[in-house]
């Protein structure tokens, strides 16, 4: 599937970015900003992209050296992204939304099953200390693709509360 040129958007690392940070957010916070989005992000084994929606498989991570694949991938800004994972299974979803009340309706939904860890991304957030966690890429909504980074083996974010 293509994206539409003429519609906003955003690459996947700071789509990813901004789900993490919201994540961090509603978390208990016993972890510093930058070591949540560090093992949130460095557990990534396999992603999948389109247009509307990211898939990503999690475990060890990659091998260093090694890079996951699509972060340079643009994808829609315009509408509402909602996150959903079931850490049991080592998986997450991001899936756009046209609007806020779409999204909340699904929301909702998955709530109600109550396996995994869902919210709507919040594109307000900002990093801590943009110094230490470079290597994430920008956290905000962008027009120019962000610098590669490197993933590096870390644990799955266990400090969440859903």
């Amino acid at each position: 599937m293509v994206m539409d040129p003429t519609l906003p958007r955003i690459s996947v690392r700071d789509l990813m970015m901004q789900a993490f940070l919201t994540g961090w957010e509603l978390s208990d916070k016993t972890v510093s900003q930058d070591e949540y989005l560090q093992s949130s992000i460095q557990v990534i084994e396999m992603l999948q992209v389109e247009p509307e929606n990211l898939y990503a498989e999690e475990g060890l991570g990659l091998p260093d050296g090694e890079e996951v694949d699509h972060l340079d991938d643009w994808l829609r800004a315009d509408g509402q992204w909602l996150y959903y994972g079931v850490e049991e299974e080592n998986f997450f979803l991001i899936q756009w939304y046209p609007d806020e009340a779409a999204a909340k309706a699904k929301l909702a939904q998955l709530e109600e099953l109550g396996d995994g860890k869902q919210y709507l991304v919040d594109f307000s957030l900002k990093r801590e200390n943009p110094s230490s966690a470079e290597n994430f890429g920008n956290s905000i909504r962008s027009s120019s693709a962000p610098e590669n980074i490197t993933l590096k083996r870390k644990e799955i974010l266990q400090h969440a509360a859903f």
